[in-house]
C-alpha cells in the first residue's frame, strides 16, 4: 500500500491505514460464549471461498452469501469467524452431504458466532451464510460506495481488517486459499475483480451476474472487486506471460490513463527481471477510485486499486510531481505482487516484508529506469525524514508484536515503508548486491503462494551472503531508534585507524534508553588524489577499524553513498575538511546526506545550532535542488521550533537574504525551456520565501495570481496553483475568503476542491480561520474532502489557541464528522504547542478520548513526547539561534 501524501502525513507515518478498531468484546449474557478477543481459534480452517454478492453502486445496501469450505481440525460445536456491520439472516452446514442447521451467535464488533446442532468432527464442511451489508458513503474502508458525476461506484479496501464488512470469513493473513467471487450487478454497470471475467450472462431483474475465475490463494486483506459504468484503456501486455494491462475508470476518463499506461509496462518487466520469476497472476488492473482518504493506492493481487489524483489525470494535471508520483506508485504496488501478495507475512508483526521491501524495490526500479530523476537523493531524504520520527521513544520498530487490535493499526506505520527501505539498502549494499538478490529470489521460491516469516527471510539472506548476517539485520528490525556514530581519525604511529562508537540518538529532553546495534559502518576516504573504501561492523559501543586509505587522508565520509542507517557524527577537524571537497569529491546524494545529519544533530543537540545554521550560506545557492532543499529543511526547523517573537524579523531577513534573490527570479510561474529540476524547486521554494521572507512581492504576485485563477484554472500551471491559493489565503482578506469559498460550491473537480479547502483553512486573519473551521462541520462539503480544512489550520502557527479552542469546543462533532479511518489523528491537533502548561492541558484532555480512537493512543504517545521534545529544544536553544540571527 502507498499512503497518501497529504497535509497531515505525519500522522499517516504515525498511523498508517489499518481498519482494525480497539474495541472490547461487549459484555456476556449468562450462558453466551464469548467471542475472540484477537485471532480466531484454530479448531478449523478455510479451504476456499465462494462468495456471491448483489451490488448496485446506487443503493446503500448490498446482499450477499458466502460458502466456505471448512477443514475442520478438532472437534467444535461453535465456529467464530470475523463479521463486522453485516446482518446474518440465515446460516448452515453441509456435513457428509447432509445439511445441518446453524445458529448465529452474536460476537460484538468483530465477530460471529456458528453454533451447531451437532458437534462437527474432524473433517471437511460447507458452511454457507447469507447476510446484507452497508456500502459506506463517508468511508473508505469495507465495500463503499462514490458518486463521481451523475453516476455511482462501488469499491473495496480490505487491508488490513475490513473484509470482514463484505463477508463473514477469517480475516487473518495467514488463511491463504482460492476464492471466488460471483457479482449480480445493475444494468449498465460492469465489473472488475482480481481474475478475469469466467462467464457473464443476463439477470432475471435486468442486470448481469458476473462470475471470475477462482484465484490462487489470497489472504481475505487481498480481495477485490468495483462496480460501475466504468471506462477501460487497453495497455498493451508485458512480461514473458504476455499479462494483459488495463487501466480501469470512471466514465469520461479513460484518456487520463496515458501515463500510467506508458509506465506499466517497463515498471513490470524490469520488476520480473529481478525477481527471476514472472509475475504471478493472469491479468493487471488498474482501477481509478475517486475518492480515498488513507490509501494512494492498494496492491490487491491482479487488481491494483488508486486513489485516482495518483493514477491519472488530464493533460493539465500530468505535472512532473504527478507523473513521478504515479511511477513510483505503480513500481511498490507491482513489487507488491511478490512481495505480499505471492508471499505473505503470516501475521501483522510481519508487515514489514510487505511494506519495506515494496518501497525498497521501487525505488531502485525507477532509480534504473529513470536515473535523471535522482531517486538516489530521494532516498537519501526519505531515510533522513523517517529518522526524525525514529528518535522519538514512541516511535514503534520495524517489527512489532501485534497482540492487540489497536497494535494492527500501528504496525502499519511510516518507519515500516522509509526505515525499513532504508535497512535493506544498508544490508544490500554491505554483503553485495547479487548476494542479496539471490536470498531474495530463494526467499520467495520457498514461499510461493504462501505465508513466511522474518525467519523466513533472514535465513534465505544469510544463506545467500555470510554468517551472522541475520543477527545484524534484526538488531535493526526488533528495536526502535537511530544509531549515532561517533567517528574520529588516528594518523599517529602506522596505518591510519578510526576509532567508532555508538549510542542510540535521543533529542534534548527524550526520556530514552540507550541502544546496541550491529551497525555496517563504510567509510570512503580520499588522499593524494586518490580514495578508498573500508567496510566494519560495529557490534559494540566502541570499536576500530583501518582508514580507507593507506595514508592519513585528506578528507573523510563515514556514511559511504550514504547507505547506512545511522547519523555520523564526526570528531576534530573532520567535518570542515568533508566540507571543503563537498562539491568536488562527493555525490550529490553523499552532499544532501551529510548536510541532512548535520541538521538533525543539530535539532536533536547533539552539535551545535550554529554549525547546521552556518550550513546555510555555504549550499543555499547550489545549482542543484536537492542541496538548496536540504539547507531549506534547516531554516524551517529552526523556524518551527526556535525563533523567539522578537527575532521573527531577523528569521525574515535572513531567508530573504539566503533565498529571496532565487525565488523572486523563479516567480509562481514557469518559463519555457526550464528544466525539471527547476520546476520543482519552485513548487518548494518560492511559497516558503513568500511566507516566511517579508517578500511583499512575492505576495502580491501570489494573490494576482489567485484571482486570476479563480476565473480561469489554466491561468496557473497545476503545480503551483494549490500553493498559489494557500499563499495569498494566509495574508488574505474577506474578499478573498468569500471569492475562495462561492468557487468551491461550485466546483466539480475533485483536485480543484481539494486546494481550495485547503486555502480556506490555510487564513491567518483569526475570524476567517474560525469561519473556514466551522465550514468543516457545516456539512455543506463531502468529509472525504472537508478533513482538508482542519488540516489545513495546523499550520498557522498565528492561530494554534484558536485551532485547540475549537477542538476543545468541538470534539465529538468532529470525530463524527470525520471518515473513522482518521479519527485517530485528532490528538495531533493539538500538538502545536512548546510549553509545559498546554502540555499538560493536552495530555488531559485526551486521556481518556484517545483510547477510543483507531490508533489514537500512539498518536497521543508522540504529540506530547513531540511537545515535550520542543519545551527542552527551546531552553537549550533558543538563545544561540537569537545570537546567530542578530546578524541579519
Amino acid at each position: 500500500m502507498r499512503h497518501c501524501r497529504t497535509i497531515f502525513a505525519l500522522a499517516l507515518l504515525v498511523l498508517g491505514a489499518g481498519g482494525a478498531e480497539a474495541s472490547a468484546a461487549p459484555p456476556e449474557k449468562a450462558g453466551t460464549p464469548a467471542p475472540p478477543q484477537l485471532r480466531l481459534p484454530t479448531t478449523a480452517a478455510p479451504a476456499g471461498y465462494a462468495v456471491e454478492l448483489t451490488i448496485d453502486p446506487a443503493k446503500d445496501r448490498f446482499r450477499g452469501t458466502v460458502w466456505i469450505d471448512l477443514r475442520v481440525k478438532e472437534k467444535t460445536a461453535l465456529l467464530w469467524l470475523n463479521a463486522t456491520d453485516l446482518e446474518i439472516s440465515s446460516a448452515s452446514v453441509v456435513v457428509a452431504d447432509r445439511t445441518l442447521p446453524v445458529k448465529v451467535v452474536p460476537g460484538g464488533e468483530n465477530y460471529a458466532g456458528f453454533s451447531f446442532a451437532k458437534t462437527l468432527a474432524p473433517g471437511n464442511a460447507r458452511l454457507k451464510i447469507d447476510y446484507t451489508g452497508k456500502l459506506d458513503e463517508s468511508s473508505t474502508q469495507g465495500l463503499f460506495r462514490e458518486k463521481d458525476g451523475e453516476d455511482w461506484y462501488a469499491f473495496s479496501m480490505f487491508e488490513a481488517t475490513d473484509a470482514r464488512r463484505a463477508f463473514p470469513c477469517y480475516d487473518e493473513p495467514g488463511y491463504k486459499v482460492p476464492w471466488q467471487l460471483t457479482l449480480r450487478i445493475p444494468a449498465g454497470t460492469t465489473a472488475v475483480s482480481n481474475t478475469p471475467i469466467e462467464n457473464e450472462s443476463p439477470a432475471a431483474d435486468g442486470g448481469r451476474v458476473v462470475r471470475f475465475k477462482k484465484t490462487e490463494p489470497l489472504p481475505s486483506y487481498l480481495v477485490a472487486l468495483g462496480v460501475g459504468p466504468f471506462d477501460y484503456l487497453d495497455a498493451g501486455t508485458a512480461g514473458s506471460k504476455n499479462t494483459k494491462i488495463r487501466i480501469v475508470t470512471p466514465r469520461g476518463k479513460a484518456s487520463q490513463g496515458r501515463y500510467a499506461a506508458q509506465t506499466t509496462k517497463p515498471l513490470l518487466e524490469m520488476l520480473e527481471a529481478y525477481f527471476g520469476m514472472p509475475y504471478p497472476y493472469e491479468k493487471l488492473d488498474h482501477l481509478a477510485v475517486p475518492q480515498s482518504i488513507t490509501f494512494g493506492a492498494e496492491e490487491n493481487a491482479g487488481l491494483i486499486s488508486w486513489n485516482e489524483r495518483a493514477l491519472i489525470a488530464p493533460p493539465s494535471e500530468e505535472t512532473i510531481a504527478f507523473q513521478r508520483r504515479q511511477a513510483d506508485y505503480s513500481a511498490h504496488e507491482m513489487a507488491h505482487q511478490w512481495f505480499g501478495d505471492l508471499v505473505t507475512m503470516q501475521w501483522w508483526d510481519d508487515v514489514w516484508l510487505n511494506e519495506s521491501f515494496a518501497t525498497w524495490m521501487a525505488d531502485r526500479t525507477i532509480a534504473a529506469w529513470k536515473p535523471e530523476w535522482g531517486k538516489a537523493v530521494d532516498r537519501v531524504v526519505d531515510r533522513s525524514d523517517v529518522m526524525y520520527e525514529d528518535t522519538l521513544v514512541s516511535a514503534p520498530k520495524i517489527r512489532q508484536e501485534v497482540e492487540t487490535a489497536e497494535a494492527i493499526n500501528s504496525a502499519i506505520s511510516g518507519i515500516i515503508y522509509q526505515k525499513g527501505a532504508a535497512v535493506l539498502t544498508m544490508f544490500e549494499t554491505w554483503i553485495g548486491a547479487p548476494k542479496f538478490q539471490k536470498g531474495v529470489h530463494d526467499y520467495l521460491e520457498a514461499h510461493r503462494f504462501g505465508n513466511a516469516t522474518e525467519a523466513d527471510f533472514l535465513k534465505a539472506i544469510e544463506a545467500a551472503s555470510r554468517p551472522g548476517v541475520s543477527a545484524a539485520f534484526q538488531t535493526f528490525i526488533d528495536q526502535a531508534g537511530v544509531p549515532l556514530v561517533d567517528v574520529q581519525l588516528d594518523c599517529g604511529g602506522g596505518a591510519p585507524r578510526l576509532a567508532l562508537g555508538q549510542a542510540r540518538l535521543l533529542p534534548l529532553g527524550s526520556k530514552g534508553t540507550d541502544e546496541i546495534w550491529q551497525i555496517p559502518v563504510c567509510a570512503r576516504a580520499g588522499s593524494g588524489g586518490g580514495s578508498g573504501r573500508e567496510c566494519t561492523l560495529l557490534t559494540a559501543k566502541s570499536g576500530a577499524a583501518p582508514a580507507p586509505t593507506a595514508s592519513c587522508p585528506g578528507w573523510l565520509l563515514a556514511n559511504d553513498g550514504e547507505n547506512g542507517y545511522y547519523r555520523a557524527r564526526y570528531g576534530g577537524d573532520l567535518l570542515p575538511k568533508l566540507l571543503a571537497v563537498a562539491d568536488t569529491d562527493l555525490t550529490l546524494p553523499e552532499r544532501v546526506g551529510v548536510i541532512r545529519d548535520v541538521g538533525a544533530l543539530a535539532a536533536a543537540g547533539a552539535v551545535p545550532m550554529s554549525d547546521a545554521l552556518g550550513l546555510v550560506p555555504r549550499f543555499s545557492g547550489a545549482k542543484e535542488r536537492q542541496t538548496v532543499l536540504a539547507t531549506l529543511q534547516i531554516a524551517d526547523h529552526v523556524r518551527e521550533h526556535l525563533v523567539p517573537a522578537d527575532s521573527r524579523p531577523n528569521y525574515a531577513r535572513f531567508v530573504s537574504k539566503m533565498y529571496g534573490a532565487r525565488a523572486r527570479e523563479l516567480g509562481f510561474a514557469a518559463r519555457s525551456g526550464e528544466s525539471e529540476d527547476t520546476q520543482l524547486l519552485r513548487v518548494r521554494l518560492v511559497p516558503f520565501v513568500a511566507e516566511e521572507g517579508n517578500e511583499p512581492e512575492l505576495v502580491a504576485e501570489a494573490r494576482r495570481l489567485a484571482l486570476r485563477w479563480l476565473d480561469d484554472h489554466s491561468a496557473v500551471a497545476a503545480d503551483m496553483s494549490g500553493r498559489v491559493l494557500e499563499v495569498a489565503a494566509a495574508h488574505g482578506d474577506r474578499a478573498l475568503f468569500d471569492r475562495l469559498h462561492a468557487a468551491v460550491k461550485k466546483e466539480k473537480d475533485r483536485r480543484d476542491i481539494q486546494r481550495l479547502l485547503s486555502a480556506l483553512g490555510s487564513f491567518r486573519d483569526p475570524a476567517l480561520a474560525r469561519e473556514a473551521l466551522d465550514l468543516f462541520l457545516s456539512k455543506e462539503f463531502d468529509a472525504r474532502e472537508a478533513y482538508g480544512i482542519l488540516f489545513a489550520a495546523t499550520r498557522a502557527e498565528e492561530n494554534q489557541m484558536l485551532l485547540w479552542d475549537f477542538v476543545k469546543a468541538n470534539y465529538d462533532a468532529i470525530v463524527a464528522r470525520l471518515p473513522r479511518e482518521i479519527t485517530g489523528f485528532v490528538p495531533f491537533l493539538g500538538g502545536n504547542f512548546c510549553d509545559a502548561g498546554h502540555r499538560a492541558e493536552v495530555a488531559s484532555f485526551f486521556q481518556d478520548r484517545a483510547a477510543k480512537l483507531p490508533g489514537g493512543t500512539r498518536t497521543l504517545e508522540q504529540t506530547l513526547e513531540t511537545i515535550d521534545l520542543c519545551i527542552a529544544s527551546r531552553s537549550a536553544q533558543e538563545s544561540g539561534v537569537r545570537e546567530f540571527l542578530k546578524g541579519y
